[in-house]
């Protein structure tokens, strides 16, 4: 306990440890205690030590998974990418990793477009009368509404995107009047139907859906079609093609064509050719995530003199394993394949990828550059998918199993450690009990030790004074 002097001089510091023997037990009893503790100490340094291993083997763990991810990517949807060009503004196109190369005549004859209706106009005080309104959106009715009189046209715009059917309701203004505007949500008709079924609306009068009468003080709201629904249609080297949607996925293999604007009679070439560049970019997601487990492992394994390998993976075998396995997958060759079999026939090299040898791989075999990936049980996606769950499955996978047993480790090395901490903290207070009885003691002694000198003090002066009285009696006499 410290008590601050209000005067210039600092202030004295008092200890209650050693009040009767003048030792500073406080500062024996820490530094006993901290002896003992030692183990402790080296067992949390243990611990912590064993924890790094873990949260390395999870980064490898993570980093594999991203790896699968890159490879299943590939395998799915193809690594070889293609570019298309134009020069017509009448479309554009966009090409997927499984498009074929080629020179195609588009021409853009109809554009799709939605059905819409319209309400008549009305005045800013003007209201609707009730009623019923039915609408039928790409041949199907839904429930009527039942339109309350007085109603108001956002009153009614809102019952009617409440009513589940695929139809945007918007009241417009014109700065006289309001109309309410009805536009189907998808263009166009399915196959099967007519332009007439991609929306109708039928208004009754008076009645609500179950025929009773309701009041009519309001305005008929008079609702007539503007627009008929209307179907893309586009013509590809002399071939008609009738889709529901501007956006056309399914006319060229693997090219989404998105139409902006029909020029019937006018056709424009669309060229697409298998891509490098592109290639290599879809490539280079795989490789910067082969890269990255690589790049872990041999920071576990390339140790020194001055590696603290209690932290490192470099003891474990499931690592070197690993490393094998990552390895042979560069050479790994796909059964089935002729000039284009292995991942170092695209380029792929542990010192760095190859530009030159992917694009001889391009120009020889586009499709099995896309096959090296997508082979089913021999590809790349499927060798990689092997490895990770080999080395990462909950149950069995090797990486798994060493990171339970460092965590059963850390678990144990806690058990222990609270252990020998309650047998410290013992320890302490057998201590605190030991130099608290010594003072006692050691008071006590320093008090009777005062008595005593007190007494005897007390004492000589008794005597020195009788003695002075009688030589003074003597004297007289």
């Amino acid at each position: 306990m410290a008590i601050t002097s209000t005067s210039s001089a600092p202030a004295p510091v008092f200890t209650a440890s050693g009040l009767a023997s003048g030792m500073d037990t406080s500062s024996i009893v820490n530094q006993l205690v901290a002896l003992e503790s030692q183990p402790i100490t080296l067992l949390q340094n243990q611990q912590a030590a064993v924890q790094t291993q873990v949260s390395a083997l999870g980064a490898i763990a993570s980093a594999l998974s991203s790896l699968q991810s890159a490879a299943d990517d590939l395998g799915q949807n193809g690594a070889a990418a293609s570019t298309a060009s134009t020069s017509s503004t009448d479309f554009t196109a966009t090409p997927g990793t499984q498009a074929i190369p080629g020179r195609y005549s588009v021409e853009v004859d109809q554009l799709a477009q939605a059905a819409k209706w319209r309400s008549t106009g009305l005045a800013s005080d003007q209201t609707v009368e009730g009623g019923t309104l039915t609408l039928t959106v790409q041949g199907k009715t839904y429930d009527p509404i039942t339109i309350q009189d007085g109603s108001s046209l956002s009153d009614l715009a809102s019952a009617i995107r409440q009513s589940g059917a695929p139809v945007s309701a918007a009241v417009l203004n014109d700065g006289t009047r309001s109309y309410l505007s009805l536009t189907a949500q998808d263009t166009g008709f399915p196959p099967g139907l007519s332009a007439a079924d991609a929306l109708g609306v039928s208004f009754r009068a008076g009645q609500d859906a179950s025929g009773n009468p309701l009041p009519q003080t309001g305005q008929d709201p008079g609702f007539s079609q503007i627009q008929a629904a209307q179907n893309a249609v586009v013509t590809i080297d002399q071939l008609k093609f009738t889709r529901q949607s501007n956006v056309i996925t399914d006319a060229l293999p693997g090219t989404t064509l998105n139409l902006t604007a029909a020029d019937p009679g006018q056709a424009e070439d669309l060229v697409l050719t298998t891509s490098a560049a592109a290639t290599q970019q879809r490539l280079q997601t795989f490789a910067d995530a082969y890269n990255g487990v690589m790049s872990l492992i041999q920071k576990q394994l390339n140790v020194d003199q001055g590696t603290d390998r209690s932290t490192s993976l470099v003891g474990f075998s499931s690592i070197r394993s690993l490393q094998a396995q990552l390895q042979q997958a560069l050479v790994t060759q796909v059964p089935g394949l002729s000039s284009v079999r292995t991942l170092a026939d695209l380029g792929f090299k542990t010192n760095g990828d190859d530009t030159t040898t992917l694009e001889n791989a391009l120009a020889r075999d586009p499709a099995a550059v896309n096959q090296i990936f997508s082979t089913a049980q021999s590809g790349i996606s499927s060798l990689v998918d092997s490895l990770v769950d080999e080395n990462t499955r909950p149950s069995d996978g090797a990486l798994t199993i060493d990171e339970d047993s460092l965590k059963n480790q850390i678990s144990s090395m806690s058990d222990e450690i609270s252990s020998m901490q309650e047998r410290v903290d013992s320890y302490r207070q057998s201590l605190l009990a030991q130099f608290t009885a010594m003072e006692t003691t050691v008071s006590q002694l320093k008090t009777m030790g005062s008595y005593l000198t007190a007494w005897a003090n007390g004492g000589s002066t008794a005597s020195s004074s009788t003695s002075s009285t009688s030589s003074s009696g003597s004297g007289s006499s």
